[in-house]
């Protein structure tokens, strides 16, 4: 039987490592926030613009419900009404997220309509399940009054089914993983720009870190006692967010990057036609 203070220390560390996704959330954003303006502000309103927004903005207003549900209020009531607004929050803004690397990993793979429909299925598939998990598991919430006094909400049941959301998380982002690092493989001999290389290392090293999350909640939720189950919900969908972001702002600075390249080798060719030219007339 776990003692009362013990309880209550596991709830406190949970507040805490909340509260280093808030301060991860809002630090990305201040040193992230030029290159989103040159990259993203004023630019039409497509659906990859729409999936970014998303993604990138839906944090703000989950982490603060997420933040008020571990410190403020004690009813069973509102706590599970502040848990159904973050949780569908959090289900949009991963969704939005891992649409991004969807898109990317399209887009890598010169827009295979074969790829595209196959990772849309598999994405609608664990959606699917993600849904049966939450409606199962809504009947099993138990809120009691936190030990010692200490604010926020108690869930004092193990709910090891919603292990199975990040399961279906980790699939998925296996399979863009495995394709980015064949994509990498395949092209790793062929003569190109470095800034092509760095576009597949990054969304390598992106996907894994965001992977390597999703591996650490189904750990926390199946293996560590209870008051945990919920310490790394709210870096998961921050990690989401900022690497989704990252992904689409380094795409489009490589972008804009080889188009001025491209536009320095066209002026570099006709400043040296017209020397060229001048040279022969002279003669």
């Amino acid at each position: 039987m776990t003692s009362p203070p013990e309880i209550a220390l596991r709830l406190q560390t949970v507040k805490y490592l909340k509260m280093v996704g808030l301060a991860v959330l809002v630090f990305d954003y201040c040193i992230k926030l030029e290159a989103e303006i040159d990259l993203t502000w004023g630019r039409r309103w497509d659906f990859i613009r729409i999936l970014f927004t998303v993604a990138r903005y839906t944090p703000f207003v989950d982490v603060p419900v997420d933040l008020i549900y571990s410190l403020g209020p004690t009813s069973s009531q509102v706590c599970l009404s502040l848990y159904q607004v973050g949780s569908w929050f959090n289900i949009i803004g991963t969704v939005a997220a891992e649409s991004l690397l969807l898109v990317r990993t399209y887009t890598l793979w010169g827009r295979n309509r074969v790829l595209l429909v196959s990772l849309l299925l598999l994405a609608l598939g664990c959606i699917a399940g993600s849904a049966v998990v939450g409606a199962n598991a809504l009947s099993w919430f138990q809120y009691q009054d936190p030990p010692l006094g200490t604010s926020g909400c108690y869930q004092s049941q193990r709910i090891a089914i919603y292990a199975v959301d990040y399961a279906l998380l980790v699939l998925f982002e296996t399979v863009i993983l495995c394709l980015n690092v064949f994509q990498a493989w395949y092209r790793r001999g062929r003569q190109g720009s470095r800034l092509i290389a760095r576009l597949y290392w990054d969304g390598i090293v992106y996907v894994l870190c965001i992977l390597a999350m999703s591996i650490a909640n189904i750990i926390v939720i199946g293996f560590l006692p209870s008051e945990y189950a919920e310490s790394l919900n709210t870096l998961q969908l921050v990690f989401h967010s900022v690497l989704s972001s990252r992904l689409l702002f380094n795409l489009r600075a490589i972008m804009e990057r080889q188009h001025e390249q491209a536009i320095s080798e066209s002026a570099m060719e006709m400043v040296s036609g017209d020397q060229f030219g001048s040279d022969v007339s002279l003669r």
